[in-house]
């Protein structure tokens, strides 16, 4: 599997989890409450105008926990990293920035975690492909 298809699997898990609303607005809020069936009362806020049903918060822990296990786990295949490492330079902008710091954060990882190869492999990728 390439690391763009495990990014789109877990995205898709996180979207089509029950339970979660985004709002910006006391509008907003309204009609995700009124679309959960709950109140005020039965949800938590956790971020960026994100809100969840306390009753899955347990469950979404869980997903979180497990894609990220299954990243870490996927990481430690070589040609996994480096597909994932060209992917975020070029997501980051490598080819303009020269700057390895923000798609290393993306992945969770420091440059003393990645071999040389890798690394030098993965620059010369991303800054063809961008």
């Amino acid at each position: 599997m390439k690391y763009s298809q495990l990014k789109d699997t877990q995205q898709a898990a996180f979207n089509n989890f029950e339970g979660i609303i985004f709002a910006f607005t006391n509008k907003q809020l309204d009609e995700g409450l009124a679309k959960l069936g709950a109140s005020k009362l039965d949800i938590i806020q956790c971020s960026a105008g994100m809100f969840l049903l306390k009753s899955r918060e347990a469950a979404l822990d869980t997903l979180l926990e497990t894609s990220n296990k299954e990243m870490k786990e996927a990481l430690k295949d070589e040609s996994f990293l480096q597909d994932a490492l060209t992917y975020e330079l070029c997501n980051h902008e490598y080819c303009i920035t020269g700057n390895t710091r923000d798609a290393l954060a993306a992945l969770d990882l420091t440059s003393e975690e990645i071999p040389a190869h890798v690394m030098k492999a993965s620059r010369i990728a991303a800054s063809k492909d961008y």
